[in-house]
């Protein structure tokens, strides 16, 4: 029945903000840039007059898609930033090939991480020897691996 995974879509409530945390500081390009209104959305999402602001990014290689959300009308509502473990919390998974250095530029931009990278000295090839979570502007929980050599 599935084909294919396309993207993750997170929720934000400042898309410039988000911009600045996803496009500038993580180094991801945008892929698509466009407002959604009218009779679709609005059926899709079953709020009225649904109207929403959303940016496609990734990499070149275009194999999955982290989609950002901002909703227009109505308007978004915070809510208490969720603990890893509670049910129905989230995250995206990254790959990064020097944990420190993205460590230690993410921390100079107020990035707010559960702890430093762990690491594991028994990790095989392919597997993660570092990582890490860390929360994005709204609270969004990312987690950040450094792949042992293959």
């Amino acid at each position: 029945m599935i084909l294919t995974m396309t993207h993750t879509g997170v929720v934000v409530t400042d898309m410039q903000r988000s911009l600045e945390f996803y496009r500038d500081v993580l180094g991801l390009e945008i892929e698509r840039d466009f407002e959604l209104e009218g009779d679709f959305i609005t059926r899709m999402t079953n709020y009225p007059s649904t109207r929403i602001h959303i940016i496609y990014l990734g990499r070149e290689d275009l194999n999955h898609s982290l989609e950002l959300i901002q909703y227009m009308s109505p308007e978004g509502e915070p809510v208490p930033p969720r603990e890893l473990k509670q049910i129905g919390a989230t995250h995206v998974g990254f790959v990064t090939d020097d944990m420190d250095a993205l460590y230690n530029e993410l921390s100079a931009n107020g990035a707010t991480f559960v702890n430093p990278p762990a690491t594991r000295s028994d990790a095989t090839p392919g597997q993660a020897m570092k990582g890490c979570y860390v929360q994005d502007p709204d609270g969004n929980w990312l987690e950040f691996a450094e792949r042992a050599p293959v």
